[in-house]
């Protein structure tokens, strides 16, 4: 049988996605609900950020990354995710695709340039993680903005609306998903918003 042996940054993902998965078989149907109902706003935004992104940005990425087998977005161990990434993307997919998820990761990734997430559709993940739905390459903005003016207009105001979710000077989302948890008992490497040193300053600065 053959060993394979997983790179530190595809065993943490590995336990990280396990653990989420216990968190979700954890809850009652009420705190699913309640869960739900909590990342609504957030799933609007996404909507918005889809719509944005297969208006002006969707082609082009087609053409110069994914078709070209580049996918320089999607690089070798470079996805950043957060705890309710993980949390969000099993409440809106289903836990089947977080054990499509769980087994990929088991695997180890075979090649050398690309995310373990990428498959030959393209991204794995039912709900993308937010690191990955707001990155554009320097060229790709640098081509579509010069194009069509109004798209910046529109990316500066999901850069604003993103930190609604995401950045922790005030009460958010995924702040309060990790929250949730962790009063559970349960622990991620990838609860940034209570292990990071970076996002615990911005925290307290704020009084959250």
């Amino acid at each position: 049988m053959e060993v394979i042996k997983l790179s530190e940054y595809d065993r943490r993902h590995l336990e990280t996605q396990k653990i989420a998965l216990k968190c979700y078989d954890s809850i009652t149907e009420s705190e699913r609900l309640f869960l739900y109902w909590l990342s609504i706003p957030y799933l609007m935004f996404r909507q918005k950020l889809d719509r944005f992104t297969k208006r002006f940005f969707a082609l082009y990425c087609q053409e110069q990354c994914f078709v070209t087998g580049r996918s320089a977005c999607c690089g070798f161990e470079s996805i950043m995710v957060f705890f309710a990434d993980e949390i969000i993307n099993l409440l809106w997919s289903d836990r089947s695709q977080g054990v499509n998820l769980i087994n990929r990761l088991a695997q180890g990734n075979k090649t050398s340039s690309h995310c373990v997430f990428l498959g030959n559709g393209g991204c794995l993940w039912g709900v993308r993680p937010i690191s990955c739905a707001m990155f554009f390459c320097d060229e790709a903005k640098k081509q579509i903005f010069a194009k069509y003016p109004n798209a910046e207009i529109e990316w500066n105001e999901l850069l604003k609306e993103e930190k609604n979710f995401t950045w922790p000077d005030k009460p958010i989302l995924f702040d309060v998903i990790e929250r949730f948890f962790i009063r559970k008992g349960f622990y991620s490497p990838h609860m940034h918003f209570h292990f990071s040193p970076g996002l615990r300053r911005i925290k307290e600065k704020s009084g959250i």
